[in-house]
């Protein structure tokens, strides 16, 4: 029951609400009887040779009033065309017909014969924090291998970056969500990059309608896939450039990850470079 409270608590965070199947309570009275009214298929009518002389003798004689007696000893005489025999010949076998057993039947449309298969490669497995600053900013740094959640030195130096790019800030004490990927435990889920991709979106679509940003500053070493396009990453490199979401149409620029600056203080330079785009744009929104 744990297991299924934590998978559902997990959809619920990223946009999916699950349905349970419904069971009969104690003391329920049953459903009302429903009677299906389906219509009568109409029979195919068989009219015989026998019969249709009939009614071609009989259509003359029921307006018998209203044409000359020559003309009915006309249609009495006269014999009927001799096309039985015609249509009891059997039909001229076609040598190039294919056997019925010889030829292949497809089930599928050709739309679908065509369409390539689609596969869901696995994901490889990441972790990020995210940070709602203000209706202007947020922050999302990814996490190193093995991390819960940023570490202490790692959070200060992002409080001096935010503090750096918005002298402006009213507080430093940013709420810190994380995001791991595949979600632990064995919840059914798939783990494809589709359903990274999808998972992130519920979450970060979460974190918007708590606050949302106009801009994203993203602390990551590489180009995370799930931000770019649909299923993998476009094969540029972003790093220092902006970009709009595919979606949720806000701007992001990337640079080094925080633990990567924390290992080598050489790439504070280039990051903070790199931030001087996104801070003009904070200060014109501030004036």
């Amino acid at each position: 029951m744990a297991t299924e409270n934590r998978r559902q608590t997990l959809l619920r965070e990223i946009g999916i609400q699950s349905w349970f199947p419904r069971t009969a309570l104690p003391g329920a009275g049953t459903s009302h009887d429903i009677d299906w009214v389906t219509g009568i298929e109409p029979q195919p009518e068989t009219v015989t040779e026998a019969a249709g002389a009939q009614a071609a003798v009989a259509a003359p004689a029921a307006a018998g009033d209203q044409i000359p007696a020559s003309l009915r000893a006309a249609l009495r005489q006269a014999p009927a065309p001799d096309t039985a025999p015609e249509a009891r010949k059997p039909a001229a076998p076609v040598d190039n017909a294919p056997s019925v057993a010889q030829t292949p039947t497809s089930t599928q449309s050709p739309a679908a014969a065509e369409a390539p298969a689609l596969t869901d490669e696995p994901a490889l497995e990441f972790a990020f924090s995210w940070f709602n600053v203000d209706k202007r900013l947020s922050v999302l740094a990814m996490l190193p291998a093995g991390a819960d959640r940023l570490s202490g030195p790692c959070r200060q130096m992002l409080q001096r970056i935010l503090l750096a790019l918005m002298p402006q800030a009213q507080s430093t004490d940013w709420h810190e969500h994380t995001f791991h990927w595949p979600f632990s435990g064995d919840l059914g889920l798939p783990t494809g990059q589709q359903a990274a991709r999808q998972a992130v979106d519920g979450f970060v679509a979460r974190r918007l309608r708590e606050q949302p940003s106009a801009m994203v500053l993203i602390l990551a070493d590489q180009t995370p896939p799930f931000l770019y396009s649909d299923v993998a990453g476009s094969g540029e490199d972003h790093d220092g450039k902006l970009s709009v979401h595919r979606q949720f149409g806000f701007t992001m620029l990337r640079t080094h990850s925080l633990h990567a600056m924390e290992a080598n203080g050489e790439l504070k330079r280039s990051a903070w470079q790199a931030m001087q785009t996104l801070r003009d744009r904070l200060n014109r929104g501030a004036e």
